[in-house]
């Protein structure tokens, strides 16, 4: 009888937002059951921007586009970027930037994109309060990594949950358990639409052993973020301009809110400048250096890059080129989600972050290389392919 409520009040919803409204007898439940509608109207992994309200504004600090190089100044042949410009472009591909040594030597759109259009990172998104942990630990709000989760999450003060320590959300081995269920009512759809995102995401079950088992699952980078709020006394947002945003002297962004003055999306749903991307992964190339300041402390960039227990192909909210695997899953119960590696980086310090529907940012910190590609989902999409041909131009270069 619940179930078919909820999916009478399902269709209902869906029929009132086709036609341009959600019925106000929803009260507070008329976002949730809009966001709701508005996805499955779509595509429920990548709805449209309109589907991110309410959001909240993070400072930046924008004075200066990133230099461009010019074409005879590159260590990378003409021919071998119009080639990646040409697989990005037939893999579907918004935007495609490559930067070495800090400056950008090719940089296409397609599909009406621009360097200031707003880019939906998705789980790029992830890397976010990763850093800030470590902002919070040399700040001394946090001791370590390695202390119990539940000191800040005291819901977690539970036979169950005690064992995980900050450390095994970061690396994705909290062993925790994600659903999915995509019904309306589920945890799983509390935690992506829901008004109060706090409760479903404390709410998970603990299914292996902390530290053993790698599973790439939202409420780890969810609920980081809360312990960054817990932890500093800050708004997400807020703490992330003064430690991020506008040291590394980027545009506003926004983070996707669970309702207003609530808590922000810290697994998924930032947006930003595409080229803004490029700075981040500057600053990872460069031990957390940007334009010559210490923006991230150094040693928490190397424990961020480091090779984790559970999963050599995997830092902490970022992956790593370790050890070459032909498809790389997310969940170790199922190859859903895997992606295509079709032959091993040839170098081996690449490291990358992964968003919905193959968006890319590939570091190489050997060759001095960053590589974003915006866009959505493409099947195709070989993840080897753009940093070895960059990588094996490199490398073929002649001294000058």
């Amino acid at each position: 009888m619940i179930g078919k409520f909820f999916k009478g009040v399902g269709f209902a919803v869906v029929a009132a937002v086709a036609f341009g409204f959600v019925p106000a007898a929803l009260g507070a439940y008329g976002l949730y059951w809009e966001r709701w509608a508005t996805a499955f109207l779509g595509n429920p992994l990548d709805p449209p921007y309109r589907w991110y309200k309410p959001l909240e504004t993070v400072e930046g600090d924008f004075a200066a586009p990133i230099p461009s190089l010019e074409p005879a100044a590159s260590p990378i042949p003409g021919q071998v970027l119009e080639a990646a410009a040409r697989y990005a472009e037939t893999h579907a591909s918004d935007a495609l930037l490559v930067a070495w040594r800090g400056s950008v030597i090719l940089e296409r759109y397609w599909n009406e994109q621009g360097p200031d259009s707003l880019f939906p990172a998705h789980s790029m998104t992830k890397i976010l309060p990763g850093i800030l942990i470590g902002h919070a630990i040399a700040d001394g709000y946090i001791d370590s990594p390695d202390v119990s989760a539940s000191v800040f999450l005291p819901e977690w003060n539970d036979d169950e949950h005690r064992g995980i320590t900050i450390r095994h959300l970061l690396t994705m081995s909290s062993g925790i358990e994600e659903s999915y269920d995509f019904k309306p009512k589920s945890d799983r759809m509390q935690r992506v639409m829901g008004l109060d995102i706090i409760p479903p995401n404390l709410a998970v079950k603990v299914r292996h052993e902390p530290g053993t088992v790698f599973a790439h699952f939202n409420p780890n980078p969810a609920l980081l973020g809360v312990i960054v709020e817990r932890a500093t006394g800050r708004r997400f947002g807020d703490y992330l301009s003064e430690k991020l945003w506008r040291p590394i002297g980027a545009r506003d962004a926004l983070l996707f809110m669970d309702r207003e003055g609530g808590m922000a999306h810290t697994d998924c749903c930032s947006w930003s400048a595409i080229r803004d991307w490029i700075r981040i992964g500057e600053l990872l190339r460069n031990g957390g250096v940007y334009r010559g300041r210490q923006i991230v402390p150094a040693a928490w960039v190397e424990e961020m890059t480091t090779p984790s227990a559970a999963n050599v192909n995997y830092g902490m909210q970022l992956w790593l080129g370790t050890k070459w695997e032909e498809y790389r899953r997310y969940d170790p119960d199922t190859d859903t989600f895997a992606n295509w590696h079709a032959e091993p980086f040839v170098a081996d310090d690449v490291i990358f972050l992964d968003g919905l529907g193959k968006k890319r940012l590939y570091i190489i910190p050997s060759h001095e290389l960053v590589i974003l590609r915006t866009g959505p989902n493409n099947d195709e999409w070989d993840d080897s392919y753009l940093p070895n041909i960059l990588v094996t131009a490199i490398q073929e270069r002649k001294p000058r």
